[in-house]
């Protein structure tokens, strides 16, 4: 198993709390950044192409991802507990993302905008700080890290193909257009 010091789990909280900030931030930009990039394949398969749950879930994954990738190559900490606890986090974060917004639209019949950004925040938040306690546990996560590894790469794999090929089901439908996928040329 691998302690860190002290000094260290100071040093990835503060990682930890710039990423949650960073993720707030850049969550909003990634809703609108395949709409400013003139439609974009490239773009639109990093950040949202239409108003479905499925793509809403990419403006909080990939820069969760991409903040993950740059923490690891500035902390360098150990690859395995932290894969485990980014792998985790993220898919705890997607997994919440859809349960929430099913739930509360189905039984209160509405859909806010405000809740949903919110939420997003909160749930943003909650991720980084799994993802700190798991990397700092004295408990033994190591038997999980090719459970984790194949999580990362499912979920890579479904955020990229699914904004492709869609499945015809509601939750990859556009709210606005009933459209799947990228918008019609």
């Amino acid at each position: 198993m691998n302690q860190i010091r002290l000094r260290d789990k100071s040093l990835l909280r503060r990682y930890e709390i710039i990423g949650a900030i960073a993720v707030c931030i850049l969550a909003p930009v990634f809703h609108f950044l395949f709409e400013w990039s003139g439609g974009n394949l490239f773009v639109g398969m990093f950040a949202a192409v239409n108003e479905s749950v499925w793509e809403h879930t990419k403006i909080v994954y990939f820069p969760f991802l991409f903040y993950a990738i740059a923490e690891y190559f500035i902390l360098k900490p150990d690859f395995q507990r932290f894969l485990i606890a980014k792998a985790a986090s993220m898919g705890l974060i997607l997994l919440l993302m859809i349960t929430f917004f099913y739930t509360y639209s189905g039984m209160f019949g509405v859909e806010s905008l405000i809740v949903d950004i919110i939420f997003t925040f909160v749930l943003t938040i909650i991720a980084f700080i799994v993802s700190y306690r798991i990397y700092t546990s004295e408990r033994g996560y190591e038997q999980y890290f090719l459970l984790a590894l194949l999580l990362f790469f499912a979920v890579l794999a479904m955020e990229l193909f699914f904004t492709a090929f869609p499945p015809h089901i509601p939750l990859f439908q556009d709210s606005v257009t009933g459209s799947f996928g990228f918008p019609a040329a």
